[in-house]
């Protein structure tokens, strides 16, 4: 079972990965947003350290690399496509691209994990 200070490096590992796609995508989700809400997207900090508390917690669980990709599809897609099913303006394409980055993030935190040796 991962320690706290587990938690802590799988959080900032997460973070670290997800940070070139929040950067990428974001010209496109912010106006997908503005489309949806009509203004702008407007981060709540609190509720983001939860989300990826629960993603340092799933990416502990897969037993192989295809497992963790799965998982981390899977968890985006949990997301991606209850947002495309309820919301008018959302898109298709950015479900399945951040839905398939869900993926490649878990699938490169969990090699990360294994390569530093943190219990996983």
């Amino acid at each position: 079972m991962p320690t706290i200070v587990n938690y802590i490096v799988t959080i900032l590992l997460l973070v670290l990965v997800d940070l070139p796609w929040l950067v990428l995508g974001s010209k496109t989700s912010k106006a997908m947003i503005l489309s949806i809400q009509g203004s702008e997207l407007k981060l709540r900090w609190l509720p983001g350290l939860i989300v990826y508390i629960a993603l340092a917690y799933l990416v502990h669980l897969p037993k192989s690399s295809l497992e963790a990709f799965l998982l981390g599809l899977c968890t985006y897609a949990v997301y991606d496509f209850t947002n495309y099913a309820t919301l008018t303006n959302y898109s298709l394409r950015f479900a399945i691209m951040d839905s398939l980055w869900g993926g490649i993030l878990f699938l490169i935190v969990y090699n990360l994990l294994k390569y530093f040796k943190i219990d996983n």
